[in-house]
């Protein structure tokens, strides 16, 4: 086969993964059977028919693909795995696709697919999620919502900061304030963010008095100076904000339905993956990193009792963090507590939050081994998204359960 019939298949390949996640899978069929006749042994081809048949519910179908694919490919641990989960399909056909593909992934070792073969991928968007957001509304809070999901393009920014005034809700302040953080590109842009994030602190600041959230008042208190030592007013304002009874004011499910809303208002329905991002980069951490390296420049000048006060404090922070439900607050949540119970120098303390860190962190490297958005199975992946916003923490510790 020459290489120009090589790469035409492999479009082809992409334009039906194209199809199947536009849910037109008789083309997405059609397709693959053109590539499939002139190389029946195209792997990519193959990974992408059994997702289609598994989505069609074809399962028998689906077997005798995967077991096309394995002998054309035996070697490749995510094509084990796709055996494995077209096997739970036939042996559980009830449609709970992420406990069937965690089986699946169990049942064969749980590899690590990170340097798998990847899974074909669908053609590049002709627009981008942000442009099509961008036509369809002038929503300030519609085209943010836009652009925790999606790449912004610097003109696209400069608008937002033009349109602050319009943001009201805190999570989208709070959300913005981290979002348009200095960087390390064009002065002029780093500028204009530097005024966005002073502005929305002057919008914060009436929303954060009596607030029953710490991630706010936080922000506030620890404003622009990323490594200066805390004052001891700026303690006593740590220990009262660490009291507070949570960290978010709002969970993570709350924020996922908060972006469909506000894009359903504008007339998009995006994908769960979209709906995830927006939800995951509207949880400000910025905050917390500045605490840790401030103590960090802290812990040297106080005595042992200030150091003790000041371990308790951030102790007690980091598990109002670490309670929320998802992966990112746990493990910045447990970071932050192992820091507190190295300044308490409680070695009871320190040895729990370690063993929790380790699962943490093992349960980090198993959902980066599973590479679940890679899979062109559009019903899996939405499974695996809404089980994600309701509770990621439970969902993902299920892959290191023993």
């Amino acid at each position: 086969m020459t290489e120009a019939s090589r790469k035409g298949n492999d479009a082809q390949v992409e334009q039906a993964v194209t199809h199947l996640w536009a849910g037109e899978l008789a083309l997405a069929r059609t397709e693959l059977a053109g590539v499939l006749e002139e190389a029946p042994r195209h792997s990519g081809a193959l990974k992408v028919q059994t997702c289609v048949l598994l989505e069609l519910g074809a399962v028998d179908e689906a077997a005798g693909t995967v077991t096309r694919l394995r002998e054309v490919a035996p070697a490749q641990p995510e094509v084990a795995v796709l055996a494995a989960l077209v096997e739970q399909r036939r042996e559980t056909p009830a449609p709970n696709w992420r406990e069937a593909l965690v089986q699946a992934w169990r049942r064969v070792g749980h590899p690590d697919l990170r340097d798998a073969e990847r899974f074909p991928q669908p053609l590049p968007d002709r627009e981008s999620f942000i442009d099509t957001v961008w036509e369809r509304t002038q929503s300030v809070e519609a085209r943010f919502t836009a652009a925790l999901a999606d790449n912004a393009s610097d003109a696209q920014q400069q608008w937002l900061t033009g349109h602050l005034s319009a943001l009201e809700a805190p999570d989208l302040l709070l959300a913005a304030h981290e979002y348009f953080r200095p960087g390390s590109d064009d002065t002029a842009l780093n500028d204009m963010r530097l005024k966005a994030r002073k502005s929305l602190r002057r919008k914060l600041e009436p929303l954060n008095t009596g607030a029953s959230a710490s991630e706010g008042p936080l922000l506030l208190l620890l404003g622009e100076a990323k490594d200066a030592p805390l004052t001891r007013e700026d303690i006593q304002a740590l220990e009262r904000i660490a009291a507070l009874p949570n960290y978010r004011s709002l969970t993570l499910a709350q924020m996922g339905a908060a972006a469909k809303r506000r894009l359903g208002a504008a007339g998009i329905t995006p994908r769960s993956a979209r709906l995830f991002q927006a939800a995951v980069a509207a949880m400000p951490l910025d905050a917390t990193l500045t605490l840790k390296k401030r103590v960090a420049a802290t812990k040297d000048r106080l005595s042992a009792g200030e150091r003790s006060r000041l371990g308790q404090a951030v102790f007690t922070l980091g598990e109002r963090i670490a309670a929320g439900s998802a992966l990112v607050d746990r493990l910045v949540g447990l970071s932050q507590m192992r820091q507190g119970a190295e300044l308490m120098d409680d070695p009871e303390k320190l040895a729990q939050v370690t063993r929790d860190l380790e699962q943490a962190r093992a349960v980090f490297q198993a959902t980066s081994s599973l590479q679940v958005d890679a899979w062109p199975l559009p019903s899996l992946q939405d499974d695996w998204l809404k089980a994600a916003l309701a509770d990621e923490w439970t969902h993902l510790s299920a892959l290191v359960v023993p």
